[in-house]
């Protein structure tokens, strides 16, 4: 399991972890096990775990993210569980959970954030149970669900989405019951 820090020292000097920057962690397929994402972090960079295919565990990422990037965790195969977006996110880049397959748990999207890029979720097909698009959230981009067939719950979207993306729930089979688009 890895658990990044909150604060690291460097020759007698403390700082505190505030971001994870483009690609720092890009194609470390061999990480294995949970990521665990400290409450010191602010933003997560695009592609910084991008093609980590090895883990195998839980994504807890931490209450203080307000950004996480393109690409941030694209080819993430095998995390498990359910996925809760903190509250304190309000953008979810394009592709930065795309192909993140193996999660089996519910999402949840925090209720700040304000656009889901495109492809965001494309083929995380394992999410379970109903899926709502909070009331922050007024964009969300073309294929931002495709092909997330495993929902098997009522979609609802929030009262605030001006716009959604062409195939943006392309291929999601499993819903059922209610479907609420607001006026």
């Amino acid at each position: 399991d890895i658990t990044l820090p909150e604060t690291v020292t460097d020759n007698g000097t403390s700082y505190t972890v505030t971001e994870i920057g483009d690609c720092a962690f890009y194609q470390c397929d061999e990480l294995t096990g949970s990521l665990s994402i400290p409450n010191s972090v602010t933003s997560i960079g695009g592609s910084a775990f991008e093609n980590c295919s090895g883990f195998t565990g839980a994504l807890t990422i931490g209450s203080s993210v307000t950004s996480i990037g393109n690409n941030a965790f694209n080819d993430c195969l095998h995390f498990t569980g359910s996925l809760n977006i903190p509250n304190s996110v309000t953008s979810i880049g394009n592709d930065a959970f795309a192909y993140c397959s193996g999660f089996n748990g519910s999402l949840t999207i925090g209720n700040s954030v304000t656009s889901i890029g495109g492809s965001a979720f494309e083929n995380c097909s394992g999410f379970i149970g109903a899926l709502t698009i909070p009331n922050s959230v007024t964009v969300m981009g073309e294929y931002a669900f495709f092909r997330c067939s495993g929902f098997n719950g009522s979609l609802t979207i929030g009262n605030s989405v001006a716009s959604i993306g062409e195939n943006a729930f392309a291929y999601c089979s499993g819903f059922i019951g209610a479907l609420t688009i607001p006026n």
